[in-house]
């Protein structure tokens, strides 16, 4: 009785959940705006407001098999989608703050090694612009603290599939080995002289240790797997990046 009067009051009309949903959307903007920055802070209230647009959404399509309501099922569903690229659109393009602190240059770096930033890559999708001039991997940050794309810069190299290896700096211990090799692995193929930018605009992988603003010194290593069974896997290249976990 008590879940059919709230599931009532809910749904009372058919443009009402959506309502609550952007609503509940800047409220949720608000928040992350106002509250202290975390990785539970970031997803939770991120996230929440697209699972109350996606039961708007279902609402919907259940008024289509109610008696006289398939056209109010209808205007539910559209009214659910713009209301998700309107909530979409204020967290991609103004989003409340970034989940990036600054980096201070601040990690243990005792053998005072050259680290690299990872580059940025914009809400529009474009990547922030660098000359590569020889063989060489681009690390990106991406969406949040501890997700990453990459892009391989190769030339001569038969076919097969590159993937990553990353490691801590100081320690040397391998981060999310069997998960980075998963999500980072891609076929490769280039038998010219001339580079070939291989591009990680589909898949992304994610570094588990550590936490957001917990910047440390990573080696990231690139290893190649040729399609040729008899040939050994072998290492390409490794470069130096600043991190930071999930």
């Amino acid at each position: 009785m008590i879940k059919e009067i709230i599931f009532r009051a809910f749904n009372w009309r058919w443009y009402f959940t959506s309502f609550i949903a952007l609503f509940f959307g800047l409220f949720c903007w608000l928040l992350i705006l106002i509250l202290p920055i975390s990785s539970f802070t970031w997803n939770f209230f991120s996230i929440l407001p697209f699972l109350v647009i996606a039961l708007g959404f279902i609402l919907g399509i259940s008024r289509l098999f109610q008696k006289d309501e398939f056209k109010n099922g209808i205007l539910q569903c559209i009214f659910s989608v713009v209301v998700f690229f309107i909530v979409g659109a204020l967290f991609v393009y103004c989003p409340p703050k970034s989940p990036y602190k600054p980096y201070n240059n601040d990690i243990k770096n005792p053998s005072n090694t050259k680290f690299s930033m990872p580059l940025k890559i914009y809400p529009n999708r474009d990547k922030q612009l660098v000359q590569v001039t020889q063989p060489d991997i681009l690390l990106y940050d991406y969406l949040q603290p501890g997700s990453y794309k990459y892009d391989v810069f190769l030339n001569k190299i038969e076919k097969g599939k590159v993937y990553l290896k990353v490691y801590d700096f100081n320690t040397n211990r391998i981060l999310s080995e069997n998960e980075i090799k998963k999500q980072s692995i891609r076929e490769v193929f280039n038998p010219n002289d001339e580079l070939r930018e291989f591009s990680s605009d589909e898949k992304d992988f994610t570094v588990k240790e550590g936490s957001w603003g917990d910047y440390y010194g990573s080696r990231v290593e690139v290893w190649f797997q040729p399609d040729d069974s008899a040939q050994p896997e072998r290492k390409l290249m490794s470069k130096n990046y600043i991190i930071q976990g999930d």
